[in-house]
C-alpha cells in the first residue's frame, strides 16, 4: 500500500508582483499550504539557504536575480525540491529553458488559481505528499474562541493576536481537546520537522500558548512525557 505523508506542505513563492503574490498566499493558505513569499530574486536564495521547502513556485522575470539563476541555486542546494514557473514569458525558447533547468511545470501568466492548485497536486502526488485539510475558520472550547485565518483568539472576550505558529498549534489541539497530540506531530505539521532545536522552539510557543489562556481556569494545555500536549477541560464543579 503506498505510503503518503500528510503533514503541513510548506512551499516557496517568488512574485515580484505585490497584489498577485498575496492574493496567490491567501488562496494557498486557505487550503492549508504554509507559503512563504519573496519578491526578488535574492530574497529567494535567502529563502533557500535558511528552509527546506516541498516546492518552490517561481517566477522568470525578477529584480536582483532572474527566475532561472534561481532556480539553478535550488537544484544545487536542494537536487529533490520540484518547482513550478509561473511567468508573463510565452516564448517557446523561454519554456525550453525553464524545462532545461530542471522544471517541473511552467505555467503562463494569466492562469486560474484552481489550475495552479491543480497542477501543484498533481507534483505533491507524485512525491507521496498530501495537503493536510485546512482548520475550521472557528474553534470554540468553553469561554476560548480561536479565529484560525485572522489568527485572533478570544478569552473570556478579551482578544489577543497570534503569529501564524501560535494559531497553527493551538488549533491542531483544539481539534482534538481532550486527546493528546504527539510533539513530533505537531512539530512536523507545523514546522515541517522534529528535529531538537525545533523542539526546543515549540517549547517557546507552549509557554507563550499556556500565558494566553491563563485568564479561562478552565482551560490547561497540559504535557505528559512522552506522549504530547494535550488542552483539558476543567470540571470546575468537581
Amino acid at each position: 500500500m503506498e505510503n503518503t505523508e500528510q503533514r503541513k506542505i510548506k512551499i516557496l513563492l517568488v512574485e515580484d508582483d505585490v497584489n498577485l503574490g498575496y492574493l496567490m498566499v491567501e488562496n494557498l493558505e486557505a487550503k492549508g499550504i504554509d507559503v512563504t513569499i519573496a519578491t526578488t530574486g535574492r530574497e529567494g536564495m535567502d529563502a533557500i539557504n535558511r528552509t527546506r521547502f516541498d516546492l518552490c513556485i517561481l517566477d522568470v522575470m525578477l529584480p536582483e536575480t532572474d527566475g532561472f539563476k534561481l532556480a539553478g541555486r535550488i537544484r544545487s542546494l536542494q537536487p529533490s525540491t520540484p518547482f513550478i514557473f509561473v511567468t508573463a514569458r510565452m516564448q517557446e525558447a523561454d519554456k525550453l529553458t525553464g524545462f532545461e533547468t530542471g522544471a517541473d511545470d511552467y505555467i503562463t501568466k494569466p492562469f486560474s488559481f484552481k489550475e495552479l492548485y491543480y497542477r501543484i497536486m498533481v507534483i505533491l502526488k507524485r512525491l507521496n505528499l498530501q495537503v493536510l485539510p485546512a482548520a475550521p475558520n472557528k474553534l470554540t472550547v468553553g469561554n476560548v474562541v480561536l479565529h484560525t485565518q485572522e489568527r485572533t483568539l478570544l478569552v473570556n472576550g478579551s482578544e489577543k493576536k497570534l503569529s501564524r505558529r501560535e494559531a497553527d498549534v493551538l488549533s491542531r489541539l483544539m481539534q482534538k481537546t481532550g486527546n493528546y497530540v504527539s510533539r513530533s506531530e505537531i512539530l512536523k505539521q507545523v514546522w515541517g520537522n522534529d528535529d531538537y532545536f525545533t523542539a526546543k522552539s515549540m517549547d517557546v510557543y507552549m509557554t507563550r500558548l499556556r500565558k494566553l489562556l491563563k485568564e479561562e481556569p478552565t482551560l490547561e494545555i497540559e504535557n505528559l512525557y512522552g506522549t504530547g500536549y494535550r488542552i483539558r477541560v476543567a470540571d470546575i464543579g468537581a
